[in-house]
């Protein structure tokens, strides 16, 4: 098993060290390692195996892994996933826990057999992303501002995506859910939408949309176009497929309303999505 270390693993001007994990196909073997690090999946779910046990991540799952954790990624069936990683000192999150010395949250947090997951909804995740992308520039450009800027990020990251009764408590994810969940992938049912999500859920659509609510933090239409929209980015970066036939393919019945929803989440165009992407792989 490996370990990395805060001296070979992190910049030593940086108390945070921000990266892209693009692919499965990129993550390290089981290892631990002596700082903590958040991280977050923007795209697609895996299996995070840590300390001997399976947790099923999905999209706008934020983790926080401590450095008594030990943890691998496998994929969940063909599916793929995207995260950002964010190792952190040591030092850092002792002191922002320091600092907000609530003794039973700590607890919580620090002392579980299974490190925290906070989910995100879209809107939380982009965000907590654009902060986290300005903290990789300005440590490039300021790093006292760089500093500044991530000690604020992470008593609020701390204080309003772990600091609650849903995530100290957090009850266990329903079987049902799962299995509607896992089966929304398929072609068929994505391109059904939110019918075929109700008719494999076996629940009405109150019930649903409640549950949706309680364990993704996001809603049924919210979680279906992220689907929608990880099928058009990869179709996007592996096929010369026109925009429309990338629309229709993968689930959109409105081109209008699938530039729309692309743009909304990844702050471009198709077509500029797809030539920046050549171009970042030429470079």
């Amino acid at each position: 098993m490996f370990k990395y270390t805060e001296a070979s693993h992190m910049n030593p001007e940086l108390l945070a060290d921000p990266f892209w994990v693009e692919s499965l196909s990129q993550v390290s073997p089981e290892h631990t390692h002596d700082f903590y690090e958040f991280f977050i999946l923007t795209e697609g779910r895996c299996q995070h195996i840590v300390n001997g046990t399976a947790q099923l991540l999905q999209t706008g799952c934020l983790v926080f892994i401590r450095p008594s954790d030990t943890h691998r990624y496998e994929a969940d069936g063909d599916s793929d996933c995207r995260f950002l990683n964010i190792p952190c000192r040591k030092s850092l999150i002792e002191n922002a826990l320091t600092y907000l010395n609530e003794e039973e949250f700590l607890h919580g947090l620090l002392n579980t057999p299974l490190p925290r997951i906070a989910m995100l909804s879209q809107l939380e995740m982009a965000s907590f992303v654009r902060s986290m992308e300005r903290i990789r520039i300005l440590s490039t450009l300021d790093k006292v501002k760089s500093r500044i800027f991530l000690k604020g990020l992470l008593v609020d990251t701390l204080t309003q995506h772990f600091f609650s009764a849903e995530t100290v408590a957090q009850p266990e994810f329903p079987l049902w859910l799962e299995h509607a969940i896992t089966k929304m992938h398929l072609k068929d049912n994505l391109h059904r939408g939110l019918h075929a999500l109700y008719e494999l859920s076996g629940r009405s659509a109150g019930h649903v949309n409640r549950a949706f609510r309680q364990y993704l933090n996001q809603t049924p239409t919210e979680y279906i176009n992220q689907l929608k929209l990880n099928v058009a980015r990869n179709l996007l970066l592996t096929t010369e497929l026109r925009v429309v036939d990338i629309a229709l393919e993968s689930g959109f019945e409105n081109v209008s309303h699938f530039y729309h929803q692309f743009k909304k989440f990844y702050h471009q165009a198709p077509l500029d999505f797809r030539r920046n992407a050549h171009v970042n792989r030429l470079v």
